[in-house]
């Protein structure tokens, strides 16, 4: 068995455990995100591992099949990250509404309604009628003592009104004590939840960064399986076959150009344009015509691919049937990505290319039909690989 000469993972898992425990530092976070979510990227992480489950101790002895594994697994870690990713995001656009909500004053002072001039007036006038009482006690006057009467009333009026003043006066200094703990922790909540959306945006990059790490290691892991299980060269064919020399030319012997490792014309594998791919429900990316549903279905045969797309669309201004079907067919380019000529089921014609996505499990899809009064005439996703 030959020694392979695979990448070493422990870079990609050294990646994978810093941002797993960045993540985990947010997961408990004031539970800024539902149960359900969480379940979400957890239940992909446990696929992710099943489906790549003995594929290094297999790789020595692997072939065809143990590729086919490596792909698989590259699928799986996309979407494990891509999940996690949705989730990072959710958490931190929820943390940046709630810092929203908190960094506006929401309490008031309640405000003064007797100025301290009015309590100064009242105690005056308290004090002038103790005086006036005082003075007529003494005088047996009818008329005299009727007066010191309605005095005695008038103050029993002031000690309340004064009473009252007081009450306000205590009420508003606690309501302004308890308005300025308030705002103090209003300000301090407002941070926390700034300072948690920054550390999430710091971890939705280490992601990215992980995420790139482990379709590297798998591409490199899937080449170093296919190279190690390449029949050996004869002896005839060990060197490179040499031309003779022109003698009347003098020309120099040329080597023969090695065989290109696979049959196939693009550069990148076919599986990132062949298969069942599908819009996802939440976190679409679009641009153009909002997707509600998009379900495309791609074979190759020979370099020769064929392929369907069935979609449904958030009616536009002037639209009134949103729903596109085409087929398109065509031959595999050199190039990444991938053009081809359609039909739709309208008679309308057209052209769609075929986009390998930033992970094994996307793949961006535009197309332009011909225009057409009440109809999408193009649109612009990235779908995900079923």
């Amino acid at each position: 068995m030959r020694k392979l000469d695979l990448p070493n993972p422990r870079k990609a898992a050294r990646l994978a455990s810093g941002a797993l425990l960045t993540a985990a530092l947010f997961c408990g976070a004031a539970g800024l995100i539902g149960q359900t979510t969480r379940d979400q990227y957890r239940q992909a992480y446990n696929l992710w591992q099943q489906v790549q489950a003995n594929l290094e101790r297999d790789a020595g002895n692997g072939g065809a099949p143990q590729v086919a594994q490596a792909d698989r697994s590259a699928s799986a870690a996309a979407s494990f990250e891509a999940t996690r990713a949705a989730y990072v995001k959710s958490a931190s656009d929820d943390a940046v509404r709630r810092r929203s909500i908190l960094q506006n004053a929401t309490t008031r002072t309640s405000p003064d309604l007797v100025p301290p001039a009015v309590a100064s007036l009242a105690a005056g006038e308290l004090l002038t009628v103790n005086k006036a009482i005082a003075k007529f006690t003494a005088d047996k006057d009818p008329g005299i003592q009727e007066l010191r009467q309605s005095l005695e009333r008038e103050r029993v009026a002031l000690v309340a009104l004064s009473n009252t003043i007081q009450t306000r006066q205590g009420t508003v200094a606690a309501t302004a004590q308890a308005s300025v703990a308030l705002e103090q922790a209003r300000a301090k909540a407002a941070e926390a939840f700034g300072d948690q959306a920054s550390q999430l945006s710091r971890n939705a990059a280490l992601l990215e960064m992980e995420r790139a790490a482990w379709a590297d290691y798998y591409s490199k892991l899937a080449d170093a399986i296919q190279n190690a299980n390449l029949p050996a060269p004869s002896p005839a064919s060990a060197a490179p076959a040499v031309s003779p020399v022109d003698i009347s030319t003098n020309a120099a012997p040329t080597a023969s150009a090695p065989a290109p490792r696979s049959n196939s014309v693009s550069p990148v594998p076919l599986v990132r344009y062949v298969g069942e791919w599908t819009f996802p429900v939440v976190n679409g990316t679009f641009h153009g015509a909002t997707p509600v549903s998009v379900a495309l279905a791609v074979r190759e045969n020979n370099g020769h691919a064929e392929g369907t797309l069935s979609g449904r669309f958030q009616p536009p201004p002037g639209v009134t049937d949103p729903v596109v079907q085409f087929t398109f067919e065509g031959e595999i380019a050199a190039t990444p990505a991938q053009r081809f000529t359609l039909k739709a089921n309208d008679g309308r014609s057209g052209v769609v290319e075929l986009i390998p996505g930033p992970a094994f499990n996307l793949l961006e899809v535009n197309f332009q039909m011909d225009l057409r009064p009440n109809k999408i005439r193009s649109g612009n996703f990235i779908l995900v690989k079923k």
